[in-house]
């Protein structure tokens, strides 16, 4: 089982790629003077593919929230083979439900369908909101991976079973 945080994993994305590119010379400056990388978008097969290569999904859901410039978005993910799960955002333009959805969904797949000490499930956010839930699923016996880039909160990283930084595939990610 593997999620995915869309918006999480493409903004920041953004960001790696405008250090990358050296139009910063970290994430920090990128943050403080609003260097990214608008230019830089996610190929969903691309990421398909790699999610294959750490394990064979048995089901891929990613999550994410409509926008004016996002409609083309929804219809690549699920031509690679992503369950879409959308919200419409906030009256002030702001994403919102898309951490608790992401929670949500993960807990009641892993408790409902899941089996401690056989199943596993990758997350693909680096959101430290997520460390409670990450915790709670390893403590329960359920293995957790977490792929994101390498700048994923340190407590989340922290109590995952395994991290795979994604920093090295930031090109191979990118559509073309």
């Amino acid at each position: 089982m593997a999620y995915i945080d869309c918006s999480n994993l493409f903004i920041e994305a953004q960001k790696v790629s405008a250090v990358a590119r050296g139009w910063a010379r970290s994430l920090a400056e990128v943050n403080q003077q609003g260097r990214i990388d608008f230019g830089y978008r996610l190929d969903f097969h691309r990421l398909m593919t790699l999610l294959r290569e750490v394990e064979e999904p048995v089901r891929a859901t990613v999550f994410g929230s409509v926008t004016d410039s996002n409609e083309v978005l929804w219809p690549h993910a699920e031509a690679a083979g992503f369950e879409v799960r959308v919200v419409e955002r906030a009256a002030n333009g702001r994403e919102k439900r898309v951490d608790t959805g992401v929670v949500t969904r993960i807990c009641r797949d892993a408790y409902l369908l899941g089996q401690p000490g056989r199943d596993h499930i990758t997350l693909v956010a680096g959101d430290g909101d997520y460390e409670p839930m990450v915790r709670q699923l390893v403590a329960d016996g359920f293995e957790v991976r977490l792929l994101y880039w390498s700048h994923a909160s340190r407590e989340l990283q922290a109590v995952a079973s395994r991290f795979y930084p994604l920093d090295a595939y930031l090109e191979e990610l990118a559509l073309r």
